[in-house]
C-alpha cells in the first residue's frame, strides 16, 4: 500500500470535473467524488484539451493505492 499522486480536471466555464462516462468516452459531473482522476498529469493535460478547449485547471490529489 502506498501514497500514489492523482489528477483531476475541472472546467473553468461551468466548473465541472470530467469522469469517465463508462462506455469508453467522458463526460462531466458538478462534484469531484463523482470525477475520474487520471493517473499521470500528461494525462490529465491532454485532456484539458480534448474536452475543455484548453478551458480547464488540473488538482493534484493523493490517494492511497491498494494494488
Amino acid at each position: 500500500m502506498q501514497i500514489v499522486p492523482r489528477y483531476y480536471v475541472q472546467s473553468t466555464d461551468d466548473y465541472t470535473f470530467l469522469r469517465a462516462d463508462g462506455e469508453g468516452g467522458v463526460d462531466s459531473t458538478p462534484l469531484i467524488v463523482n470525477a475520474t482522476p487520471f493517473s499521470t498529469p500528461e494525462a490529465a493535460v491532454d485532456a484539458v484539451q480534448d474536452h475543455c478547449a484548453g478551458e480547464a485547471v488540473v488538482f493534484r490529489t493523493y490517494e492511497v493505492d491498494r494494488a
